[in-house]
């Protein structure tokens, strides 16, 4: 092809060069519409308008194209010709054919060698078709079923926004999908499929995440301890300086930590963003037993090293007390750094994640019901260890297990995670199952696998606020509504003034369930007595409980009590049988009363912190006293009257500091001159 300047080069996609002859077309100008079939010597005013025009044309004929190749000057290098090929044009390469021994999938034949397409021209500012094949070798689609082609499926500006509107409130792809079709007016009018969508989000996430957004993720942390100074947030970089591990935590997760942080549990495999990147949330329970977010983590790096930063960034934040009980996967790593950093907690092992894996490990025999049937007795209905111990055995040889070693692996642990053998451990009621299903519940509406960084804390905030809203509903629940009694024990009334409903139906339902249970005294001197308890018309299973007669302290061998907190209908049985009417305080756990956010705010444990003789670092002190403040910021904040009584005592607690710093000032002065 010869252009005004002499020499032409062609370009084809990979960058080889080729020389074409260039035929000099007379230029003819057609309207756009409708899309006629075109013609040598069309003009166009840009290639974007051409390749407009021609999708027009190839949507109303039924078949699809791409771009070819480009021609360029080699005098200034400008594009000045551009081929438009039939889709099937050539034929496959032969790398990407399938041999006899080759592991290469085979994909379906898409190239059948058309030799259909346009040529375009650059003549001054305008663009001319120079060549034109308008014959195809391959059977063409209707006009109706042309737009599923590729190169058909186009989203208007409207539907991309629309797109992004409902991708940032944290709807799926389907749901999306679904909802563009019905503001297009039916899918026919829609133009594009699902995973078109999921392709145009994708495309939007790496780019946002390749450009910006990690930096907007740290903008968006400091923008948040701005507004709030206790929002706590840490990141962790790599060796070149890119970001690695980073976590967070809000102003209300770490005051609801002081009052319901006795049981926590990190789980790094519930989530993994579309970076391939495990979300970490640390959840409790509160009053309500509603989940709650005590703060999370997005991982790059699952190392101990990573795991163990993460734990002792969080301890940090949460003032440096240490939870009663943590669960988390029977992962290797998180045991490890778990160990290292808490070496004093009740560490367990989440049973459903350890259950999930029962398919795998004995696909042999899972399907079978009767062997179902003993694994589930055998791990939920033993009620000591020895029952534990023996249905397991028994279970072995029934089925010639010896030689499993996964059954072996979990028989070794299972002082982390079989409720037999954890039960006398507190854990908030916290089965496991019942996590997971929260843990979903609590996020769904929120975020996904395919959420982008820069959304994830946004989102996540959103499913904060959603989850204290939801607790004000309750609390407001509570207040006005009056629970319906099922008994005239004054035990009950009691109990229905002092819990929250959730916790009271819970107790309900023991207290109603006692009484199909019997008691036989098998032990008893003046002090303790000690009653096998069991079902009015079965004699097994029995129950023991140990009751002592000055300070109604009970114990019994179910030990739900310990692991829950409310007590079971074996000691309400015995209660009601000595004529014990009203809760002894010793059972009833604040963490579950309406009252649970008004017990009195305990101050930092300096002694714990001291190991060693070493003073306690100005930091640990500032975090402890301003998540403390936090709180009263919070209540002081309701109305002028608290606003006013909360200026005072600051006014107050500032005079004393004042009159404290002046003491120590004559006490230095006087040990300098001395």
């Amino acid at each position: 092809m010869t252009n005004m300047d002499g020499d032409v080069t062609m370009v084809d996609s990979n960058g080889t060069h080729d020389n074409a002859l260039d035929v000099e077309p007379l230029s003819i100008r057609i309207p756009l519409e409708p899309p006629f079939e075109p013609v040598e010597g069309m003009e166009f005013a840009s290639i974007e308008e051409a390749k407009s025009y021609y999708t027009r044309y190839a949507k109303n004929k039924g078949f699809s194209f791409r771009m070819g190749r480009v021609t360029k000057s080699r005098t200034n290098g400008m594009i000045i010709g551009q081929e438009i090929l039939c889709s099937k044009e050539g034929f496959r390469a032969k790398r990407y054919m399938k041999q006899d021994n080759s592991s290469l999938i085979k994909h379906d034949e898409t190239r059948v060698g058309c030799k259909a397409r346009l040529y375009l021209k650059k003549n001054d500012d305008r663009w001319i078709v120079s060549r034109f094949i308008g014959d195809h070798n391959h059977e063409l689609f209707s006009p109706g079923s042309s737009q599923s082609l590729r190169v058909h499926r186009k989203k208007t500006k409207v539907q991309k926004k629309l797109a992004d509107v409902l991708d940032e409130s944290g709807l799926g792809p389907s749901k999306t999908t679904s909802i563009l079709c019905t503001e297009s007016i039916g899918i026919d009018n829609f133009g594009s499929s699902q995973q078109d969508v999921i392709n145009y989000l994708s495309v939007k996430r790496q780019t946002q995440l390749e450009n910006e957004d990690a930096q907007l993720m740290l903008s968006y942390f400091k923008n948040c301890q701005l507004k709030n100074t206790g929002f706590f947030y840490a990141f962790q970089m790599d060796a070149e300086g890119k970001l690695a591990n980073c976590f967070w935590v809000d102003s209300r997760s770490r005051i609801a930590y002081k009052y319901f942080g006795d049981v926590v549990t990190i789980d790094p495999t519930y989530l993994t963003s579309k970076y391939n990147v495990p979300f970490v949330p640390f959840t409790g329970v509160n009053h309500h037993q509603q989940s709650i977010l005590f703060g999370c983590a997005l991982l790059w790096d699952e190392t101990v090293e990573s795991f163990v930063w993460l734990l002792s960034t969080w301890l940090e934040a949460m003032n440096g007390v240490c939870p009663k009980t943590i669960f988390t996967d029977q992962g290797a790593t998180i045991t490890n750094a778990v160990g290292t950093v808490f070496p004093k907690v009740n560490h367990r092992y989440c049973m459903w994640h350890i259950e999930k894996k029962v398919p795998e490990y004995l696909n042999h025999i899972y399907h079978e019901r009767e062997f179902k049937n003993h694994f589930y007795k055998c791990i939920h209905q033993s009620n000591t260890i020895e029952e534990f111990d023996s249905e397991w055995g028994a279970m072995i040889d029934k089925y010639g297990l010896q030689d499993n070693q996964w059954l072996q692996e979990i028989y070794s642990i299972r002082s982390k995670w079989v409720p037999a053998c954890v039960h006398h451990i507190f854990c908030a009621g916290m089965s496991t199952t019942q996590r997971i299903e929260s843990m979903n519940k609590f996020f769904k509406d929120f975020l996904n696998s395919s959420t982008p960084l820069s959304k994830f804390v946004t989102q996540y905030e959103k499913a904060l606020d959603a989850c204290y809203n939801k607790e004000r509903e309750k609390n407001v629940k509570t207040m006005k509504l009056k629970p319906l009694l099922r008994t005239l024990y004054p035990i009950e009334e009691e109990a229905s003034k002092i819990y929250t409903r959730k916790l009271f139906r819970i107790f309900q339902d023991e207290l109603v369930g006692s009484q199909m249970f019997t008691t036989e005294k098998v032990e008893f001197s003046d002090e303790v007595m000690t009653y096998k308890v069991h079902e009015i018309y079965k004699e097994k299973p029995n129950y023991y409980v140990t009751f002592h007669v000055t300070s109604k302290e009970s114990t019994c061998t179910c030990h739900k009590f310990e692991f829950l907190g409310i007590l079971c209908r074996h000691i309400l049985t015995v209660f009601l049988k000595k004529k014990v009417h009203y809760l002894p305080s010793q059972y009833v756990l604040q963490r579950w009363t309406l009252n649970a956010k008004k017990q009195k705010v305990q101050g930092l444990s300096i002694e714990e912190f001291q190991e060693g003789g070493n003073k306690v670092s100005s930091t640990l002190l500032f975090n402890s006293v301003m998540v403390h403040s936090l709180e009263f910021s919070e209540r002081a904040s309701r109305s002028e009257k608290h606003h006013n009584i909360a200026i005072q005592c600051l006014q107050n607690a500032i005079e004393k500091l004042d009159l404290l710093e002046l003491e120590e000032s004559n006490e230095d002065f006087v040990d300098s001159t001395s």
